[in-house]
């Protein structure tokens, strides 16, 4: 195996999907498992003693929101995509809907998985191939302002050095859209002329085919583009802020987040600009939390 074999590889990974429903699941056990890899950790990982506590984490807290998180889903169906070793589950019953392992088999058994022998000498002798191969999991997979979060979560402290391909209009048309303003609570600071800390936003991530269009976007202030990116609010299709019920902290909390739940966002200046409900129903389907 090469490496652009393993990049290939990575890439060509077979990931649940149904029309642009997020399913981070595989990204986030391969992002885990090449982490371990540049801090030195061994080609397989406990099921039980890692991956079930570690992986879990990284699925509740980027993972769209759900009633429960499966980290036994990626660890035993990498397998699969022909880049992934399971060693010591041979025995292991399957469920009675599918053939994946039960949770509670991957324990009995004491299930250990990892990249591939192959695979995994890459990896091992080249950091800067783990490194990159990272950084393209986690940049297909989530917005920039996402990235870093899990990196930490990771145990890593780096920023990628790969340029992000975007409209270089789309800033400038969304933030006029909204008269260069926070579309939520108004902010408008400029530095002489440069105004500073308003961001353009995407409702639809562009990972998931949202266009770099006026009518998927929303001009915001950095901290409400980064509360609409985590899930803490979004957006109804009446143009509404809705704030989550996990969202909690002290008083400036009340003050920059939930005083706005259920207020009317700013809307762009020309109808043609409108966000399209489309979106709004995507973010809260697969971000809002």
């Amino acid at each position: 195996m090469t490496p652009n074999e393993l990049r290939a590889a990575i890439l060509g990974v077979k990931r649940w999907s149904h029309a642009d429903q997020r399913a981070p699941n595989k990204p986030l056990m391969m992002a885990y498992a090449l982490a371990k890899y540049i801090q030195g950790h061994g080609q397989m990982f406990s099921y039980e003693d890692e991956v079930d506590r570690d992986v879990y984490l990284l699925l509740k807290r980027f993972g769209p929101s759900r009633k429960a998180y499966h980290p036994e889903y990626p660890f035993w169906r990498l397998f699969n995509d022909g880049i992934w070793r399971l060693d010591n589950a041979e025995e292991c019953i399957p469920r009675s809907s599918n053939s994946d392992a039960k949770k509670s088999e991957l324990i009995k058994h004491q299930v250990t998985g990892g990249f591939s022998d192959e695979a995994y000498e890459l990896l091992r002798n080249d950091t800067q191939l783990a490194t990159e191969l990272l950084e393209t999991i986690l940049t297909e997979s989530f917005p920039e302002s996402i990235v870093p979060e899990i990196t930490t979560q990771l145990g890593l402290e780096f920023t990628f050095k790969r340029v992000q391909k975007r409209d270089p209009n789309f800033r400038r048309e969304v933030l006029n859209a909204y008269n260069g303003k926070c579309a939520i609570c108004g902010f408008d600071a400029r530095l002489n002329d440069d105004l500073f800390a308003l961001e353009a936003a995407h409702i639809k991530w562009k990972q998931f085919n949202g266009p770099c269009t006026v009518n998927n976007g929303l001009a915001l202030c950095a901290i409400h583009h980064k509360a609409l990116d985590k899930g803490a609010i979004t957006i109804t299709p009446e143009m509404r802020v809705a704030v989550s019920d996990s969202v909690n902290g002290g008083g400036i909390v009340e003050q920059l987040i939930c005083d706005f739940d259920s207020k009317q966002i700013q809307r762009p200046r020309q109808t043609k600009h409108l966000p399209l409900e489309a979106y709004f129903d995507w973010h809260g389907e697969n971000v809002f939390r």
